[in-house]
């Protein structure tokens, strides 16, 4: 019962992050804007990029999408893994592995809400 609820509060949370740094990217909010033309994107990649993790998401959500949503968010962690590597921003690299990993340990325990739907 209490991994059930910690599950339910890691894809919870999973989801929420998702929504938020997609959001961000997408009205264009300063700090990530900042961070991600310090990896070399433009505003239309910084557009895309928001979109992509806004989809992904929401994704997550439903059952039917859930490993898809994971798996494109994961993709996505790992490409600013890789560029903040390439920018030799270590600490940047390593402040994404946790986020990494919440969307492999939640494709790990699958879909917790398969009750309700």
């Amino acid at each position: 019962m209490i991994l059930k609820i910690i599950h339910s509060g890691l894809l919870l949370f999973v989801v929420f992050m998702g929504i938020k740094q997609g959001y961000s990217m997408i009205s264009g909010s300063p700090q990530i804007v900042k961070m991600l033309e310090d990896l070399n994107f433009n505003n239309t990649e910084i557009l895309l990029f928001g979109i992509v993790t806004l989809i992904s998401a929401i994704l997550i959500i439903h059952p039917k999408s859930f490993f898809m949503g994971n798996l494109i968010m994961g993709a996505t962690i790992v490409l600013l893994i890789f560029l903040q590597i390439q920018n030799q921003n270590i600490k940047g690299a390593v402040i994404e592995i946790p986020f990494l990993l919440m969307n492999i340990v939640l494709v790990y325990w699958k879909y917790p809400f398969l009750n309700f739907f």
